[in-house]
């Protein structure tokens, strides 16, 4: 704390010579409170406030002792420096005011969240439209902005602008959608999306109703949200007890399915066709341009490339707009390129319908060329999960309501 003090009050060095004692007494008895002394020879090194230094002249008259600046330190002398050089001191003050204009301000965004619906630049435009950006001032109401974007984003079910200093992170999460006819409430019952043969059975919670090796119907009971307790021909000493719990289970069955694509034999593509790029650098919001000549119409692609400093991104980044313009070109195929390209849908369409479970065990191709268009078409034999969730099914009333109860763990049964 000393040293602070010294530093901002200022101090100054003074070498006396002479008759030295006599000095000292008198400047003791005027008031003048040394902060250092030191022997140097035959002189003495006073250091005092630099406030004080004047003082010093009078003393010397009255003793003729001679007194000479040896030493200065602190911010007094420094800033007398600084007042000689205009320039500095102006340089100074504008870098202390820009640095404080500029933190009012969001300078770094990071996107965190995992299988978001939404590319990287919907994002950050729909958060630019209910006025979060790079640049925005930081009085910016983040809370309400957070509301607004999951109206400009109806697939996200929650959004925060988190804030820390001049950088935003916006966190993401995507709508759960629920399974149709299920109930939600912590009961429910699993039955079979379609017919097919049981193959295998891993259920976590419920009371399984079927072998491995049994054939089910579509909509058929699989595994039950109730669980039975008890001895139904014991009632008075262990009564039945129905337990309710959602049933979960992955149940792989052995189904049969009929996919089909085409691929037309003559067709039209989008061929693009660069115009020309061009370049910007901005830097804190201000856009210099790198590109002499204009932009030439057509449609733009923006692109934007940070700079990044030792994995912090500065608000230093270049744009390049590229401008192109699309036309429509006819596409023939020959009738095996377009059974090639048909059979290539169908195994996209296979693997969306049946999951990454799911597998085709054997099928049966044939295709059909007819208005222009190859069609193929699979009748395969597929092994798949089946389980879906649906309402649980409630049993005849029993006789004892009041032994009626929810059950909330896991409970395997075996069919």
């Amino acid at each position: 704390m000393k040293k602070i003090t010294h530093w901002v009050l200022g101090t100054a060095t003074a070498r006396v010579s002479g008759d030295t004692a006599r000095f000292m007494n008198i400047a003791v008895k005027t008031g003048l409170r040394p902060i250092r002394l030191q022997k140097d020879g035959k002189d003495v090194l006073f250091t005092l406030y630099a406030k004080d230094y004047k003082k010093l002249h009078k003393i010397k008259q009255r003793t003729h002792a001679r007194v000479k600046l040896a030493e200065k330190s602190g911010f007094p002398f420094r800033f007398r420096r600084m007042l000689r050089r205009p320039g500095l001191l102006l340089g100074t003050a504008l870098g202390v005011a820009l640095m404080l204009f500029l933190s009012g301000f969001y300078w770094e965004m990071t996107i965190s969240g995992e299988d978001i619906p939404y590319a990287e630049s919907e994002i950050l435009a729909a958060a630019k439209r209910v006025g979060v950006y790079i640049g925005a001032p930081r009085s910016t109401d983040t809370a309400l902005a957070s509301v607004a974007l999951l109206e400009e984003l109806p697939e996200l079910s929650w959004a925060s602008f988190n804030t820390e200093g001049c950088t935003v992170q916006l966190e993401l999460r995507t709508s759960v959608t629920k399974a149709e006819g299920a109930e939600h409430d912590g009961t429910g019952d699993i039955v079979a999306s379609r017919a097919g043969l049981i193959h295998s059975i891993t259920a976590q919670n419920g009371t399984v109703l079927v072998k491995v090796g049994s054939a089910c119907a579509a909509g058929q009971v699989l595994v039950s949200g109730i669980t039975q307790v008890g001895d139904p021909y014991d009632p008075e000493y262990n009564p039945v007890r129905y337990f309710y719990t959602r049933a979960r289970a992955e149940i792989l069955a052995e189904t049969q399915r009929t996919f089909t694509a085409s691929c037309p034999l003559s067709t039209e593509t989008v061929r693009e066709t660069d115009l020309g790029t061009q370049r910007a650098l901005y830097i804190l919001g201000v856009r210099v341009p790198l590109s002499l000549s204009g932009a030439p119409k057509g449609q733009t692609a923006y692109t934007r490339t940070p700079f990044v400093l030792q994995g912090h991104t500065l608000p230093v980044w270049v744009e390049t707009v590229r401008v192109y313009e699309e036309k429509a070109v006819p596409v023939t195929f020959t009738e095996e390129e377009a059974q090639r390209r048909a059979l290539e849908n169908l195994h996209q369409l296979q693997k969306l319908a049946l999951g990454e479970d799911g597998r085709v065990l054997t099928e049966n191709i044939t295709y059909q060329t007819k208005d222009g268009a190859v069609y193929v078409t699979s009748r395969c034999v597929c092994l798949e999960n089946i389980a879906q969730e649906a309402p649980l099914t409630l049993p005849e009333e029993p006789e004892n309501p009041e032994n009626i109860g929810v059950f909330v763990g896991n409970v395997q049964g075996n069919g």
